[in-house]
């Protein structure tokens, strides 16, 4: 064999020498044998296989625990949020970590049962034929199993959202407060939120139904999981009324009909007054007799405690014969208390559900005050009179606006407009019995309801602990069982394998008594006594001979300690001369012209790398390029509705780029594993620390960094440490792609229902009923208990209508998105001195300021009001809100102009009205009263309460005139499928309301009077003199609430300073204005039928993405695999051998006719041979 290890570079005078550092360990030769033989690697022994059996059986059962967890409760985890990252690291890296570690532990197995297979069959008897030992080669790695080894490291775990339901304890936390309490603290204040939920949507309260309250619960504790749209179900009360109702006898008479029942109750309320528009009318009667009340049956023959629960609904169609065509009942309700199974929604508390337990209980006296309820909603003020701001003490709510969408144009009782706003029958249905029962009831129980949630507190000692259920859709992280049972099974097989190699490993025999791992370990395996293997003059021809003889013959290691005696006897191995060589028969003449040709392994060829190098440019350029088209096209559709495709697409293929990748890696680090101690060797000067003694076959590749860093080769640590990092490759590439709910645009066309042109406004003056005041409680409902304003409406906009398109086919629709018109106006509100009269004139005060007109003359323009007065010699606080008119001023009898009249101008002009219409004025006055007697109110409506005003002493105030002006611009607008909306961005800068939006005789002018006459008439309800913090009118109301304080309408505090009030002046005044354009959506011009607006549905749906951090981590590493591949074949050994080392053939057969064959015998025995 010639082209061997032995051309070695000349040092010195020619010879050829290899210097060897003493190492500083005990190599094969020096090690006692004798006592040592049946060496076997851990790797083979049973601690660590059955170590291994058990870590693979934990799997599969971990696995299986995993997959029966998953399939009873949904999820293996879960989590409130999809973009949780410990969750996300449990299910998509933790898996391939450790499966990475698992693979690694394998490989150390594999790389040793390969290794050390040649010596256990030399140390079999009789020994072992060359072909089955010294010739025999496993390759490192079979590329073709690497899908499987991907579906080792892909994870098994998906991610979707689930709906789950995990027991927990719960609590109440709240129950009626005592009987004798509840008169007090039940006001009108459920009427008000009745309204809003008869009329305007509003949400009904948490634990609150339309059958009844509930006892209101609790999580006991901390929650187990967290979980979106969750719900919770628990035992709890329900507090309910039903009506029992009998129809009452009807007598006509010429003025009306009497209505009787069989309690001896007859009554004669007069003529049922009748809808002209619709011919129908209807009356709620209650018991009680109150000065807000017009009729009841305690005042009107039915005074009889039997009777004092009764009340009389009635139901009419305008006729000549009232009797044939009125529907009477005398109903009285009965409450009860009932065990049921509730469910409500998180975190609104809104019900989802509720189901009986058990029969109804009747609700004593003793535990409701059924009398303080019956009173409220007969009468609409409170049995017990007590001071409240206005929300609480409204007596009649306005409903007429409300039922004019019913058909239905007359002033109407605050439960019979319930009534009818909850049920929206047809009015004739009304005439049928059980329907005008079925409506009563409605309202009755929705009445009751919405009280009790008022008169339940938290002050209790029995919280009454008991088991529930939390429900909800979370984001959980599924196993899919097909994977599962795939990997379960791959496990299976190792363990069984794993034992099939235990039971193999520990029949076998060994000769060996250390690691025969190093170049100096094989070398001193050859014997001493090689008549057959005698060099000859011809190396071929002795090379030939070696193969010849190992062919044919058998092979053995020695079963006595003494037949290994071959041994370095020296620390320096002697060189030889060329007169040796000579001596020897060996010529390097001769030996290198008869040198086969060198190679390298098709591997670490050029072509392969280019190749290689290619593979990883390719793949950062996909992997860049997914991530632009990902993040411009917001993800991309799911491959498949199904999970395991889904998982197979996403995670286990690119996986399989990773894992074919490892494999290549570990060949390239094995091969210049066997080639570094030759490289080092031909290269001259080595020490044998780094040749002949490198270990680098007794490890993984990926573990063998570190004695490459010792030893100083760096080409190979890097090659060593790129390949451990393929598994982080892998790691990286199972979670770079990952899926998302995500809202995506749709371009869709949507229908117009309205112009952006108003064509009409209602002239307030002499016209009260033309337009509704509801704005007031809508605003009430939005500012005070957060409910969604109507639709179309922003707090300080009002934009045009779209209709709204169908259901998406690809997702959920979560809003619309389109540019519409919006109108708003602009306060423009500043300070004011205004002249007065003290506020003293025939218990009338008016104020006045000068005002240009559109022709550019002046007018004068005021106001009037009727304040009452609270207690003598007391500070008190008054605020008004109020819309400016004409005035002429008129002289008072005295000549004293401090003291003039003044009456509306009716003879002003058009433009002196609409000067003075566009003027909103705010007051906010501090004095000290004489008054014509002294009391205390106790209720904002009792008008008996109000005294004379009869001097203001000490009077400061603070005035702001406000002369709005209507704003108008596009807006790009997002609304949800009922038409709220969610959010507004303006297209450009907002015009002063041009000309060409009004037509018909309308303008900007005329509808910002309009409007501004509607806020003022609604807000500034019976203005009063108080001497606390509670108030009388609505513009007060909403400064208190706006503002969060009382500071600003607190008697004793300073008057405040107009800094202090504009922003809640102006914020009051742009919200009420798009309320009410919001109200009277007929004020704007129809659209032309077909016409339509461009615009886009925005859907949630699921879409793949990819993780920024993964993508940093897998371009990194790929880029660092491509540095590393160009060092590689940059650096790689030279051609130097004429085939590869792969067997110990090989590697003997160098040796045996090599120099260093013989320079690694003694000195003695050089000089025998």
């Amino acid at each position: 064999m010639s082209g061997r290890i032995g051309d070695l570079k000349t040092a010195g005078n020619g010879s050829r020498k290899l210097e060897e550092k003493r190492p500083n360990r005990q190599n094969y030769s020096t090690k006692d044998c004798g006592k040592k033989l049946s060496w076997k690697p851990v790797t083979l022994r049973w601690p660590l296989l059955m170590s291994i059996v058990a870590l693979t059986l934990s799997f599969i059962a971990i696995l299986e625990f995993l997959s029966h967890k998953s399939r009873v409760a949904g999820a293996v985890a879960f989590t409130e949020s999809q973009s949780s990252s410990s969750i996300s690291f449990a299910y998509l890296y933790v898996p391939t970590v450790i499966a990475a570690l698992y693979s690694i532990l394998w490989s150390w197995i594999d790389l040793d049962t390969k290794r050390l297979e040649p010596w256990f069959q030399l140390s079999a008897p009789g020994g072992a034929k060359a072909t089955d030992s010294l010739l025999l080669h496993y390759p490192y790695d079979f590329l073709a199993f690497a899908p499987v080894k991907a579906l080792h490291k892909s994870s098994v775990f998906a991610r979707s959202t689930v709906t789950v339901d995990v027991l927990s304890s719960f609590k109440t936390t709240a129950r009626l407060i005592q009987v004798q309490d509840q008169g007090a603290i039940l006001n009108t204040n459920f009427l008000m939120n009745a309204y809003g939920i008869s009329w305007l949507g509003q949400e009904m309260p948490g634990f609150v139904t339309r059958q009844g309250a509930l006892e209101p619960f609790e999580v006991n504790g901390t929650l187990a999981i967290s979980v979106v749209n969750r719900t919770w179900t628990a035992k709890t009360r329900l507090y309910g009324t039903s009506l029992n109702c009998e129809e009452a006898e009807i007598t006509g008479h010429p003025n009306g009909n009497s209505y009787s029942n069989s309690k001896g109750c007859t009554t004669f309320p007069g003529a049922l007054n009748m809808d002209p528009i619709s011919e129908f009318g209807g009356l709620y009667f209650g018991y009680y007799t109150d000065q807000h009340s017009d009729f009841s049956l305690q005042g009107c023959g039915c005074a009889s405690s039997i009777n004092s629960h009764l009340f009389l609904g009635l139901w009419g169609k305008s006729s000549e014969d009232h009797e044939h065509h009125t529907t009477a009942l005398f109903c009285e309700a009965s409450y009860w208390v009932q065990d049921v199974n509730a469910t409500v929604t998180v975190p609104t508390m809104s019900v989802s559900s509720v189901t009986p337990l058990g029969s109804r209980f009747p609700l004593p006296d003793s535990k409701f005050n059924r009398s303080a309820f019956e009173y409220i909603i007969g009468t609409g003020a409170q049995s017990v009179s007590q001071r409240a701001d206005i929300s609480a003490t409204t007596s009649v709510i306005d409903q007429t606006a409300d039922l004019l969408g019913l058909g239905y144009n007359y002033t109407v009782t605050n439960v019979l407009g319930f009534a009818l706003g909850l049920s929206r029958l047809p009015l004739v249905q009304y005439a049928e019995h059980h329907n005008l029962v079925s409506s009563l009831e409605t309202a009755h129980k929705l009445l009751h309801a919405l009280a009790i949630k008022d008169l339940l507190t938290g002050n209790m000692l029995d919280q009454n602990e008991r088991q529930g259920l939390i429900s909800g859709r979370a984001y959980a992280i599924k196993v899919v069982r097909s994977l599962a049972l795939v990997v379960e099974s791959l496990f299976g097989l190792v363990v069984i394998l794993t034992l099939a190699l235990l039971l193999h490993a520990s029949r076998r025999k060994s000769q060996l008594c250390a690691d025969p791992a190093s170049l100096r370990d094989l070398i001193e395996m050859l014997p001493k006594d090689h008549n057959s293997l005698a060099p000859s003059a011809d190396p071929t021809q002795r090379s030939e001979k070696l193969r010849t003889s190992l062919v044919r013959g058998k092979i053995s290691l020695p079963r006595s300690a003494t037949s290994i005696r071959h041994r370095l006897e020296s620390n320096k191995i002697i060189a030889t001369s060329a007169t040796t060589l000579k001596a020897l028969g060996v010529d390097n003449g001769q030996q290198r012209r008869s040198s086969p040709c060198r190679t390298l392994p098709l591997e670490m060829s050029f072509a392969v790398g280019f190749a290689f190098l290619i593979l990883l440019g390719t793949a950062i350029s996909v992997v860049v390029a997914l991530k632009l088209i990902l993040e411009n096209g917001n993800g991309l559709p799911l491959p498949s509705e199904k999970t395991v495709v889904n998982q197979l697409v996403l995670n286990y293929v690119p996986i399989i780029f990773a894992t074919f990748l490892e494999p290549f890696w570990l060949l390239l680090n094995r091969i210049l594993c066997l080639l570094q101690p030759f490289k080092e060797l031909s290269g001259g000067h080595a020490a044998a620390s780094q040749s002949l003694d490198l270990r680098y076959a007794s490890l993984p590749p990926q573990l063998t960094v570190w004695r490459a860093l010792q030893a100083r080769h760096y080409l190979l640590t890097s090659v060593c440490a790129i390949g451990l990092s393929a598994n982080l490759l892998a790691v990286s590439l199972n979670g770079l792609l990952d899926t998302g709910f995500v809202s995506m645009e749709q371009s869709r066309p949507f229908a117009l229902k309205y112009q952006s042109l108003f064509r009409q406004t209602p002239q307030r003056r002499g016209d009260p009923q033309s337009v509704s005041l509801t704005y007031r409680y809508v605003a009430k409902a939005n500012i005070t208990d957060g409910v969604t304003l109507p639709p179309w409406t922003a707090p300080t906009m009002y934009f045009v209508p779209f209709a709204l398109s169908t259901r998406s086919q690809s997702g959920f629709v979560e809003a619309y998105k389109a540019t519409t018109r919006g109108f708003g106006i602009e306060p423009n509100c500043r300070p004011s001195v205004l002249n007065h009269t003290a506020f003293v004139t025939d218990q009338q005060q008016f104020w006045y300021i000068r005002e240009p007109t559109s022709a550019g003359r002046s007018v004068t323009c005021g106001a009037f009001t009727a304040p009452h007065g609270g207690q003598n010699n007391s500070k008190a606080a008054l605020e008004v809100f109020h819309q400016l008119n004409p005035l002429n001023l008129l002289p008072s009898d005295s000549g004293s102009g401090s003291n003039a009249h003044a009456n509306v101008a009716t003879n002003a002009t058009h433009d002196e009205f609409l000067a003075c219409n566009g003027v909103l004025v705010a007051g906010f006055l501090r004095g000290n009263l004489t008054v014509s007697f002294d009391n205390v109110k106790t209720q904002n409506s009792d008008s008996s309460q109000n005294p004379e005003i009869l001097k203001i002493n000490e009077l400061s105030s603070t005035w702001i005139a406000c002369r709005p002006r209507l704003v108008t611009g596009l807006y790009d607008v997002i609304v949800d499928p009922n038409g709220h909306i969610k959010s507004h961005t303006a297209i450009g800068r907002s015009d002063e309301s041009p000309s060409y939006l009004f037509v018909d005789g309308t303008s900007a002018a005329l509808l910002v009077s309009t409007a501004t006459s509607i806020l003022a008439d609604g807000s500034n309800t019976a203005p009063y003199w108080h001497n606390d913090t509670f108030v009388d009118t609505w513009f007060a109301y909403f400064v208190k609430h706006l503002s969060n304080s009382t500071d600003l309408l607190d008697p004793v505090a300073r008057v405040p300073p107009f800094e202090s009030v504009q922003p809640y002046v102006e914020d009051i005044y742009a919200r009420l204005f798009a309320i009410v354009l919001s109200l009277n959506q007929d004020w704007l011009s129809p659209a032309d039928s077909g016409s339509t607006l461009p615009g886009k549905m925005i859907v949630s749906t699921q879409r793949v993405f990819m993780s920024n951090s993964m993508f940093v981590i897998t371009v990194t590493l790929l880029a660092l695999n491509m540095a590393v591949a160009v060092s590689y074949w940059a650096k790689r050994p030279k051609r130097m051998l004429p085939r590869m080392p792969y067997t110990i053939a090989i590697i003997l057969e160098m040796f045996e006719v090599n120099v260093l064959y013989h320079g690694a015998r003694s000195v003695t025995d050089l000089g025998a041979k």
